[in-house]
């Protein structure tokens, strides 16, 4: 008989507190204000170059990524990041994680200023954790590629999942209102750090199409 207790470690506390945050962060401006707003949206956090590089408050590089314009953006997001970190977390660790997370939004947010300042567009006024989850994306990307590495599954897993994120890329630029250099930049810094964080740990995950 196992009388062994469930292992309560591969609940992904950090991510369920990520999206907690998040869904509390917009209910708080439903209340107050209107999340689609775009005034409110810059006093509560937003990005918008002329405040962060101009006026230097540098934080909104991570609260835009706590706020989100509409229920449609936050339940997209939040779908993602359940999936991702439930398949995420539990392997790199909260800790990884969090790096993993937090490294991906800010300079998903950084990459975002910069594009829209080198095509003229300086006034754009961006947020939600897209740029964050797209990092997420990059990070499961390494861990298939390296976690699994001379394994014979990595020969489905790994296009099946490039086909994904290629039609999830493409599918946000159809759309203009989307920001999709954070999409990218975001996407670059998470398999980066992710690489960074775990190379050579022996840590392996499976993607389930």
């Amino acid at each position: 008989m196992d009388n062994r207790e469930p292992q309560m470690s591969k609940i992904p506390k950090l991510t369920i507190l990520l999206v907690l945050v998040n869904v509390l962060v917009f209910l708080y401006m439903e209340f107050t204000g209107s999340s689609e707003d775009t005034d409110y949206l810059i006093q509560m956090g937003a990005l918008w170059k002329p405040l962060v590089v101009d006026g230097h408050q540098y934080y909104r590089l991570i609260s835009s990524f706590f706020l989100h314009i509409g229920w449609d953006h936050l339940i997209n997001n939040m779908i993602s990041l359940l999936v991702l970190g439930y398949a995420l977390e539990e392997v790199v660790g909260s800790i990884r994680f969090s790096v993993i997370y937090f490294m991906s939004g800010i300079l998903a947010g950084v990459t975002s200023i910069v594009y829209n300042m080198s095509i003229g567009e300086e006034s754009v006024v961006s947020c939600g954790a897209s740029g964050a989850i797209y990092g997420l994306s990059g990070a499961l990307l390494i861990l298939l590629i390296i976690g699994n590495r001379g394994k014979s599954r990595r020969t489905t897993e790994v296009p099946r999942y490039l086909v994904y994120l290629a039609l999830s890329l493409y599918s946000g630029m159809q759309d203009a209102s989307i920001d999709n250099a954070a999409h990218v930049g975001g996407f670059i810094a998470g398999l980066v750090v992710c690489f960074i964080l775990t190379w050579n740990k022996g840590m392996e995950v499976t993607y389930e199409s």
